[in-house]
């Protein structure tokens, strides 16, 4: 084929050079209108990803932060309580914080805005007496700071021990209390009892933040929102000129001040994007080659005539029933085996004769119609079919036993073309494929039925559990955390009832689990069941053991439809397999959610001298008369638009009859449709007597 498109092209003269000159120049056009858009896509993509890998500098940043913060909070906090603290006591305070880390250098609070107590408190001593209201720097800082009750930091300064250093800042406040000594709630005005301070090392902070890290692959920068030049009390790192360089920017979240980290590629954005050359030459290459294409599908249409020609042997040689027909429905073409097959005379078989001839021949009819009235209507019907534009797949049994394949299709242009096969002689082997194929599918879907109620209780509490902030537990004790007045002893009573409803939750997934674990198992026991060959093993159980496994289960799947699901058991023993019990009544229950749209599901357990009974009822559409003694019979369903909404073989109760019939019990149903159902499972309550 590649011989003879080649040959073609050395063969079609000059006019193909002026036609590759011309489709060359709008080649070139088309690649240089790519190309100036590749760099700022590439900048944009270049920004994306740079933004995602400092979500993590971002959220390290802020956790530093926010843990040196809850430090100050909670040493504020017990001075508001304690005002009148020694340096002997806010030493021991300040050594049981947990928070501390060795980036603290000292930690001091100025009652009245003077330094009196400090820590550590050798190599500070300097400091105390230090008077905020003398330094004209920083006292208007900490007049606003009193004022609006928020904290503040500084930084980088020079520290007086070597090194730079970064100051948080947070207000004390006394607490108020009433005549009988009691704390009330704060007023709009607090009486200040000073600051406390806590100073950092600079080059530890940057270190455990990660903007050391990050640094060396981004040039940094990291100010206020809406700085506004001599305002003391801001964190300033980088070199601010990169917010001068259409950088990334990442808002950080803190409660004191608005701060923004500034970044771009070190050295600043690139001048061009990546491998712009090769991708330049790469879109010269596909233009090439949609030239090529071009120039293969001009060849091709010039190759049409002959494909033409080849047509008419080609389906001459078929060994199937070949026609086409065209818009009009007028015979194009057909072969001799078409002809044979329905034994059209010559007369019939000319260029134009319509469709609807060929369909009133009596060999053409199928052979299950009676008499003539059948005849003409499946001849109307046949040719509407036709005018509608659909596509046809029958087999035709025709008159003379033979079983034809039709295979009709509408093409693109309007035009029918259709294939007829004899398959008579598969015809037989045809349906006994599709017993086999059925009775695989019937198999597919008892398996599909039965996994679906546990699989439906592990979905649910996944859900849950992927969203734990919903939890009243949780929210309680974030609530707490962002009061920072909760006692840390009722935080950790929070955690415990957050602890004990997240394993609540991972009790019923593991429940679910196993129980679904268990029925993998048992569908591989079907073939057992229906050879006769499976065996049960009975024991004496505790009712409760085997009924509040399958309640707490199918609770989930109760409420999510709105419906009442009560149980109500006796106390005792049932003889039965533990297991295939419980799978009988996971399938009934089951059953009972799912048919029934409102109303209640109720299992109750009835234990009497010689039996137990487990009865499970439901207001659900109930089942006809008509249908009471087939719904045990293997892949039967009620024929009702219900039950093919909620899906199912019918294979449940199948099984579940069969495994109440081997632990030496028995299966029963009452229904009254429109009403509900009521199915009875009865089961020995101890180990029959073997006859002496």
């Amino acid at each position: 084929m590649f011989r003879s498109f080649f040959d073609w092209i050395t063969s079609v003269g000059k006019w193909l050079w002026v036609y590759f000159v011309f489709a060359s120049v709008i080649s070139i056009f088309a690649i240089i209108q790519f190309d100036r858009p590749s760099y700022s896509k590439y900048l944009s993509e270049l920004k994306s990803e740079m933004y995602l890998e400092l979500l993590d500098v971002r959220e390290t940043f802020e956790e530093v932060i926010h843990s040196q913060s809850l430090v100050l909070r909670e040493l504020a906090t017990f001075i508001s309580d304690n005002p009148d603290i020694t340096q002997e006591q806010f030493l021991n305070r300040v050594q049981n914080i947990r928070s501390i880390d060795d980036s603290t250098v000292s930690i001091a609070a100025a009652p009245d805005l003077v330094i009196k107590l400090i820590y550590p408190f050798d190599g500070n001593e300097d400091a105390l007496g230090l008077d905020y209201r003398t330094n004209d720097e920083q006292f208007p800082m900490i007049q606003e700071m009193l004022s609006t009750g928020g904290e503040i930091i500084t930084g980088p300064v020079n520290l007086a021990q070597g090194g730079l250093g970064m100051i948080l800042r947070a207000p004390v406040y006394l607490t108020e209390r009433d005549a009988n000594g009691n704390a009330m709630v704060p007023g709009d005005v607090r009486t200040p009892w000073g600051i406390v301070s806590l100073v950092l090392d600079y080059d530890e902070f940057l270190a455990e933040a990660g903007l050391t890290d990050a640094n060396e692959d981004y040039d940094l920068a990291i100010d206020v929102a809406g700085r506004r030049k001599g305002i003391e009390g801001v964190f300033l790192y980088g070199d601010q000129a990169v917010k001068e360089k259409d950088p990334v920017i990442l808002d950080f979240d803190f409660e004191f001040e608005d701060w923004q980290l500034y970044a771009t590629t070190k050295g600043g954005w690139p001048t061009a994007a990546e491998a712009q050359w090769q991708k330049r030459i790469g879109m010269v290459v596909v233009a090439l080659a949609l030239l090529v294409l071009l120039l293969y599908i001009i060849w091709l249409s010039e190759t049409r005539k002959r494909a033409e020609a080849l047509l008419h042997n080609g389906i001459e040689a078929l060994a199937d029933g070949f026609v086409m027909f065209d818009t009009r429905d007028r015979l194009i073409v057909s072969n001799a085996r078409y002809r044979e097959m329905y034994g059209f005379s010559e007369e019939m078989v000319h260029y134009g004769t319509p469709f609807s001839d060929y369909v009133k021949v009596g060999d053409h009819h199928p052979m299950q119609l009676s008499n003539s009235a059948d005849e003409m209507a499946w001849i109307a019907n046949r040719i509407e079919s036709r005018r509608s534009g659909g596509s046809l797949d029958i087999e035709q049994h025709l008159t003379d036993g033979r079983v034809i394949k039709v295979s009709d299709r509408r093409m693109q242009d309007g035009c029918y073309v259709g294939l007829y096969v004899d398959v008579t002689e598969l015809s037989h082997a045809k349906a006994a494929a599709e017993a086999a194929s059925e009775a695989k599918t019937n198999f597919m879907g008892v398996l599909s039925h039965e996994l679906r109620t546990p699989l439906t209780v592990i979905l649910g509490v996944a859900r849950i559990a992927k969203n734990p902030r919903l939890l009243k537990s949780s929210k309680t004790m974030l609530a707490a955390i962002e009061d920072g007045n909760t006692d840390p002893a009722d935080i950790k009573i929070m955690m415990e009832e957050m602890f004990d409803q997240f394993s609540n939750l991972m009790d019923r997934t593991i429940q679910s689990g196993d129980h679904l674990l268990y029925l993998i198992n048992e569908m591989l026991d079907i073939a057992k069941i229906e050879s006769g060959s499976l065996t049960v093993e009975s024991a004496a159980h505790n009712i409760a053991t085997i009924v509040d496994p399958v309640a707490i289960q199918l609770k989930t799947l109760s409420q999510k439809k709105g419906l009442s699901f009560e149980v109500v058991r006796d106390t005792g023993q049932v003889y039965a397999d533990k297991v295939r019990t419980q799978q009988i009544l996971f399938n009934l229950v089951g059953n009972a959610i799912k048919f029934t749209e409102s109303g209640h599901v109720k299992l109750k357990v009835t234990a009497n001298q010689d039996n137990v009974l487990f009865e499970v009822s439901d207001s659900g559409p109930g089942i006809g008369q008509s249908d009471i003694e087939s719904i045990f019979d293997v892949f039967f369903q009620v024929d009702s638009s219900a039950t093919r909404k909620a899906g199912g073989t019918g294979m449940g109760l199948a099984i579940s009859r069969n495994l109440a019939e081997l632990q030496g019990g028995s299966l029963t149903v009452e229904s009254t449709a429109g009403v509900g159902s009521s199915f009875t499972l009865s089961l020995p309550s101890a180990k029959p007597r073997v006859p002496s």
